[in-house]
């Protein structure tokens, strides 16, 4: 089995043009328009999502500070950029995962400002955090709540809905120091949080209470993703490992080993900084070392197929939402679930790189 992705086109990159001097002293007027040009620098978080009607669109946040809107059947330039006011470089960011199609998203940055913007680019809610509290971000699928992570791993569960747009609901402690990532399961009945002592933390999404905290690595975990069935975390142990969701929220689950894990995946020469499953089947994950594995969950071992066109650390990756079940997608590897979809990549070197699969 092997699991065929093609570099279809890779996105302008403003920095490679040169970046416009500041002037000698500023100005007292409006800020100048942003231009839709490709990101200034490292794009740090990807989200692939659906609009209302069936269209697609992808939305990234950079170092740069800005966040912008792609469309993925043309992907060269974005259609839109965003820039939340006095945020610094955007650290992550969540799209509405509603069925129904995304009707917003929201952000934070290293400043810790969380922001909610509509799909037309519309500022709609801002919430300021004291230092380092939000690192990572998630939204629940669920309901209008957004979790949040950082300094101390405390994790802030905040409204995301405009009316009250970060009002704190409530907070739980997870196991660490700090909270590098945070994300819900597929269904929202669970969340997860990681720590840079490479413990996971899971709650209860509905009620907050604890379900289980075990350590997953030996060294910081930079991402989480969910299956139905599985949660998968990526660290700075280069290392990729997976659990079944069904022993971790067993009854018996804590206790402080790895119950539950059924695969370690390994390949990466750097650290491991995003992991993003496909469906049950297909795991990207992309690493310092500049490459992107495909990895088959059904039967884990060595890689299918290893992605090198980027030319710096990869930061983000996002699957295209699945338009129906895989046997519906092509043939061969698509059928199982392996080929046939398109996945967007993008890293320190500020370019989205775009894969269409082979079957």
């Amino acid at each position: 089995m092997s699991a065929t992705y093609l570099l279809a086109h890779v996105s302008e990159n403003a920095a490679g043009r040169g970046a416009p001097s500041l002037p000698s002293s500023p100005r007292e007027s409006e800020p100048p328009a942003l231009k839709e040009d490709g990101h200034a620098d490292a794009v740090w978080c990807t989200k692939w999502a659906k609009l209302p009607g069936g269209d697609g669109i992808v939305v990234t946040g950079s170092a740069d500070h800005t966040i912008k809107l792609w469309n993925p059947t043309s992907g060269a330039k974005p259609t839109k950029t965003l820039r939340p006011p006095a945020a610094l470089g955007i650290v992550g960011l969540d799209v509405d995962p509603s069925p129904e199609g995304a009707q917003f998203l929201v952000s934070n940055s290293l400043d810790s400002v969380i922001s909610r913007f509509s799909m037309d680019g519309v500022a709609e809610g801002r919430k300021e955090l004291g230092p380092a509290e939000t690192w990572s971000i998630s939204l629940n699928p669920r309901s209008l709540h957004l979790a949040t992570a950082g300094s101390e791993a405390r994790v802030r569960i905040l409204s995301s809905a405009v009316e009250n747009f970060g009002e704190e609901l409530t907070s739980m402690d997870a196991t660490g120091t700090f909270g590098s990532a945070v994300e819900y399961s597929k269904d929202g009945r669970l969340l997860a949080v990681a720590s840079d002592t490479g413990y996971v933390t899971l709650f209860d999404a509905e009620t907050g209470q604890l379900v289980s905290t075990f350590p997953a690595h030996s060294s910081p975990i930079r991402s989480v993703s969910f299956t139905s069935s599985l949660l998968i975390t990526g660290s700075d142990d280069k290392r990729i490992n997976v659990f079944d969701l069904r022993a971790l929220t067993s009854a018996s689950s804590n206790g402080g080993s790895r119950k539950g894990q059924v695969a370690s995946l390994g390949g990466h020469e750097g650290w491991v900084v995003s992991v993003e499953a496909r469906n049950e089947r297909l795991l990207a994950s992309g690493s310092a070392d500049g490459t992107i594995k495909l990895f088959d969950l059904a039967s884990p071992g060595s890689a299918l197929s290893t992605l090198r066109d980027h030319t710096g650390d990869v930061w983000s990756l996002a699957w295209a939402p699945e338009s129906g079940p895989p046997a519906l997608e092509g043939l061969g590897g698509a059928s199982a679930g392996i080929g046939g979809g398109q996945l967007v990549s993008a890293g320190e070197d500020g370019k989205l790189r775009w894969w269409r699969g082979g079957g």
